[in-house]
């Protein structure tokens, strides 16, 4: 029986298309939804008809919430795509509102006769989004496939019915054969048709009468497959068919228009009456084979896009099984084509490493994997040369309409370039705030320390204006000379202090103290030997320093200067220097035993530019802002230790010492 002999499809159809639905029969949709869901992109589909109550029978559980009480939202002969629901007024109050449900579409399953609706395609997601053409087109094809299911199963239906009467065996498979959902052709022991039925002329186009006694294959089958078809019968055994069950190919065959479509062909021998025979089994798989080529092309789109990305993309599967990574993330293709299918342990194996990076992994997924959201995280890693490549790195999962991981997605962007300008701009603020400091410690000198020789010379040009006396200008003049020299000194202290924090680009080298000693003794060699000061030096822990030569030569010198300008008058000088190595790091310790400092009155200020602590003819306060300027231009820190009449201890700590 065919759909077509149903009087008015749209008022019997229920009877027998609820039996459609039954758990036993959904399987026979399960093909159409999942090709549904994947050319759609979305996560719920389902093949439904509407019960004689208007309630819904579908094919899926996805949705279970108020199952009993849903309505398809309209009944159209066309497609229907709702980008959003919420804001569809069609869908007011509707129970997928509550189900959280925004994109639904639907194309109807026509019966072609009437071209009435008899069932519905249905996809949703929970997210607004639209559909393309080829989408729809595709969703019309599976509704074509889905009608023939539909009609096959009536015919079984119908035939189960038939089955209950009493027939002869014969006639049991000559309704069989007229029925059969696949063209059924029956060929003679030399490939000549014997029978051919009415679905072998639906899909071929040639009536019975037409290719009754010719070949099968030059009636059904380019001259370019005849010998692959010819090559399949031969080897098919009629002594013994058990040793060659069903042959099932995928072929090009041809209609009576010479148009050319894809078929499955199934072939199978049989002996009846002492003669034997082939049986043929035909299947159309022209749609099947479209919508999957449809498919094919948007995996290669999607995967060409990925491909191309500037970021590293790897996708898991749940049981953190890599399904696809990028050539951002691997750039050998042979390493790329290994680790799908395998975790990081397998391809740290493979490529001999450690499996330190692949607990940091595992760690991770599982985090994601346990706490269900999205973790970020930046990790640096040396290039070749030995350069620090930094990475932001997310990883998310994704989870099906059930709640269940389907994957999760990790990506990493290389920040390097920003990471290199963000120290850059923390360098530049921290310039630019140490300028605007040094700015005012030098309007605060100009104003102090160059005020008074300026109006020194300002009095000496006017007296040399006033007299006339040639011996005392010459006197005056001589007197102009060291206020100069002392404001040139001056000048260039400042100058010199402020290019020390400008000079970011200063290289660093290893200098044995040893050096710094031996230069410094050369410098003030005089006053050394004037004060009989006893010099004692423990370098043997750390003997170097990697700092510049120019800025070490300076603290040095700046430090013993003050040891000898500040000695105590009642005891004969004692400099002691140390050196610690620990943690990368070098404690360099300057102690004697001068005047020593008040450090509860001078606690805060005793690196300011132009502090002095004691009166000395040669101090300015120039020598520890200095010191500490050139510290902490290299990242360092330097302090002190210091009791009034006792002595004082300066601490300088370096860091970023080679090992």
């Amino acid at each position: 029986m065919r759909l077509g002999s149903y009087p008015g499809i749209e008022k019997v159809s229920f009877i027998h298309l609820q039996h459609l639905f039954d758990e036993e029969n959904q399987t026979n949709f399960s093909v159409i939804v999942s090709l549904a869901e994947m050319l759609c992109e979305v996560p719920i589909a389902f093949v439904g008809i509407e019960a004689e109550n208007g309630t819904l029978i579908k094919t899926s559980s996805a949705i279970s919430e108020h199952q009993n009480s849903w309505t398809l939202p309209f009944h159209s002969s066309l497609p229907i795509v709702v980008p959003d629901i919420k804001l569809d007024p069609r869908f007011s109050n509707h129970p997928l509102l509550e189900s959280g449900i925004c994109f639904y579409a639907s194309v109807p399953i026509l019966n072609p006769i009437h071209n009435t609706p008899v069932a519905y395609i249905c996809v949703m997601d929970k997210m607004p989004r639209e559909l393309n053409s080829k989408q729809l087109n595709g969703l019309e094809l599976l509704a074509q496939q889905a009608f023939d299911i539909i009609r096959i199963n009536l015919e079984n239906i119908d035939l189960k019915k038939l089955a209950d009467d009493t027939v002869t065996p014969s006639q049991e498979i000559d309704t069989i054969f007229h029925n059969a959902i696949d063209a059924v052709i029956v060929l003679d022991d030399i490939g000549i048709i014997s029978q051919w039925n009415p679905k072998a002329e639906s899909i071929f186009g040639w009536q019975k009468k037409e290719v009754i006694g010719q070949h099968f294959h030059e009636i059904a089958f380019p001259a370019a497959y005849h010998e692959q078809y010819l090559q399949l019968l031969e080897n098919l055994n009629y002594d013994a068919p058990e040793n060659h069950p069903n042959t099932t190919v995928e072929i090009s065959a041809l209609k009576k228009d010479h148009s050319t479509f894809d078929i499955a062909l199934s072939i199978s021998s049989a002996t009846i009456q002492g003669k034997h025979f082939y049986i043929c089994f035909v299947s159309d798989i022209t749609n099947r084979n479209q919508i999957s080529q449809e498919l094919v092309k948007q995996q290669k789109f999607y995967e060409n896009i990925l491909n191309k990305l500037p970021t590293d993309i790897a996708v898991f599967d749940a049981n953190h099984k890599y399904l696809f990574v990028n050539p951002g993330a691997i750039s050998v293709k042979e390493y790329r084509d290994f680790i799908v299918g395998k975790d990081d342990y397998q391809y740290a194996a493979f490529r001999n490493r450690d499996t330190t990076t692949a607990d940091l992994r595992r760690e991770q997924f599982l985090q994601v994997k346990e706490s269900r959201k999205e973790i970020r995280w930046e990790d640096s890693l040396k290039d070749p040369e030995g350069n620090n490549i930094t990475h932001l790195r997310r990883m998310y999962p994704v989870h099906d309409e059930n709640g269940d991981l389907s994957m999760v997605i990790g990506f990493g962007i290389d920040i390097t370039d920003r990471k290199v300008m963000e120290e850059k701009q923390a360098a530049l603020v921290q310039q630019l705030s140490s300028q605007n400091t040094q700015l005012i410690d030098f309007c605060n000198i100009v104003s102090h320390n160059l005020r008074a020789p300026l109006v020194n010379m300002s009095m000496l040009v006017e007296f040399i204006e006033d007299t006339n006396n040639p011996e005392e200008q010459k006197t005056l003049i001589s007197k102009l000379k060291p206020v100069i020299e002392n404001l040139h000194t001056t000048f260039n202290e400042l100058v010199e202090s402020i290019q020390i924090k400008q000079d970011l680009e200063i290289k660093s080298e290893d200098i044995l103290l040893t050096d710094c000693i031996r230069r410094t003794f050369e410098g003030l060699q005089s006053e050394i030997n004037k004060s009989e000061a006893i010099i004692e030096t423990d370098f043997e822990d750390a003997p170097s320093v990697y700092f510049p030569a120019k800025y070490l030569y300076s603290i040095f010198h700046n430090l013993f200067s003050n040891c000898l300008k500040y000695q105590s008058p009642k005891r004969k000088l004692v400099i002691q220097l140390q050196s610690k190595k620990t943690d990368g790091k070098v404690l360099l310790s300057f102690t004697d035993n001068g005047l020593g400092i008040d450090m509860d009155k001078h606690k805060d200020n005793c690196f300011k530019i132009g502090k002095v602590f004691h009166h000395h003819p040669n101090s300015k306060g120039f020598g520890l802002y200095m010191t500490k300027t050139q510290v902490e231009a290299m990242k360092g820190k330097i302090w002190v230790e210091s009791k009034i009449d006792v002595g004082s201890t300066f601490f300088i700590e370096f860091i970023n010492q080679k090992a």
